[in-house]
């Protein structure tokens, strides 16, 4: 039985060699490796989602720069291994190949490319077994979704990736409408399933490279770095057209949802839990607006302030949208965003 290659990313430092060393490390069979730059390396991963690879970084000339590559992969990639190689390649090279015979020097390369493989794979075995009790952790039993803990701490990182990016932060909070009258009248059997769906409606509107969680009972977060076709109008068009889907296909009952979102400006700094206070007084206003009395269901809009902060609420679907059924609106592949 064939054991199935190692996905590697070879971070590459700007060095003529590097396609070179591509080369040699594929040409060994074992793993299928891809060279990437570290400013597109958030973009890779997200294309590798269902097959995380481990990242090969070259040691730098410096300790300084080293340490600095480091710390903007950590920021991006928490939790995907990272290989340092010696800068001179000692590890992989056998010491006197270059002087030796060119075929004898391939055979030495070839058979310390295998020994690493084999190195790799167990410690990745290792790190598989550590990233799934860590993940067990931090996602929510039910929905699959992050949960508080989770949100919060990928949230943070997140938000320290998006500032030294200069890239502006959305924040959505968003309540399950009428989840206790759906738990009172159909059982809590039911009440799962309106989770369960509304939890799909997120994970088809929101990116893989998004940080979304059910951040507790009928609450659900959502942390967005803005990126052009990623913005907070089409992001809450899409959850609009998605939820619009949902209660068209649910007979029982309505399924809606109340919706507060803060956008953050890319200049200033801030936490991820002052934008979770922001986003949960737009969602507030947006249910104190959505009642009754209140002429039932207009978007809430309010002024930025000179924190860098605007909110915005709404409701998933609109009044107006609740008995028209859309197409499915599917997220795209972070790569297209």
């Amino acid at each position: 039985m064939n054991t199935k290659p190692l996905k590697l990313l070879l971070l590459e430092d700007g060095c003529k060699d590097a396609r070179f060393l591509q080369k040699a490390i594929a040409d060994c069979g074992s793993v299928d490796c891809d060279l990437v730059k570290i400013d597109e390396l958030e973009r890779a991963l997200a294309e590798r989602a269902e097959d995380p690879p481990i990242l090969l970084l070259r040691s730098a000339d410096s300790s300084s720069r080293l340490s600095s590559d480091l710390k903007r992969i950590r920021e991006i990639a928490s939790n995907v291994p990272v290989l340092v190689l010696p800068n001179k390649q000692d590890g992989l090279v056998h010491p006197g190949a270059a002087a030796g015979d060119p075929a004898k020097s391939n055979g030495h390369h070839r058979l310390n490319l295998k020994k690493l493989a084999r190195i790799l794979r167990c410690s990745l075995r290792q790190t598989q077994l550590e990233s799934e009790l860590s993940h067990l952790a931090i996602s929510d039993e039910l929905t699959g979704l992050y949960n508080r803990r989770g949100f919060l701490l990928l949230g943070s990182e997140r938000m320290k990736l998006a500032h030294s990016m200069k890239k502006n932060v959305l924040l959505f909070f968003a309540d399950l409408d009428n989840l206790k009258q759906i738990n009172d009248r159909y059982g809590h059997q039911e009440g799962d399933q309106a989770l369960l769906k509304t939890a799909d409606a997120f994970r088809n509107t929101f990116r893989n490279s998004d940080i979304t969680g059910r951040f507790g009972g009928d609450e659900f977060t959502a942390l967005v770095i803005e990126d052009f076709g990623h913005t907070s109008d089409t992001i809450s068009k899409r959850l609009q057209d998605n939820m619009a889907e949902l209660s068209a296909d649910n007979t029982q009952y309505p399924l809606s949802l109340s919706v507060g979102m803060t956008r953050y400006a890319a200049e200033f700094r801030s936490s991820l839990r002052k934008l979770l206070a922001q986003a949960d007084q737009a969602l507030y206003k947006q249910k104190q607006a959505s009642r009754p009395s209140a002429g039932g269901n207009p978007p809430v809009m309010f002024p930025g302030s000179k924190h860098g902060f605007s909110q915005f609420g709404f409701r998933a679907p609109e009044a107006s949208m609740t008995h028209r059924s859309h197409g499915k609106s599917r997220k795209s592949s972070a790569g297209t965003f």
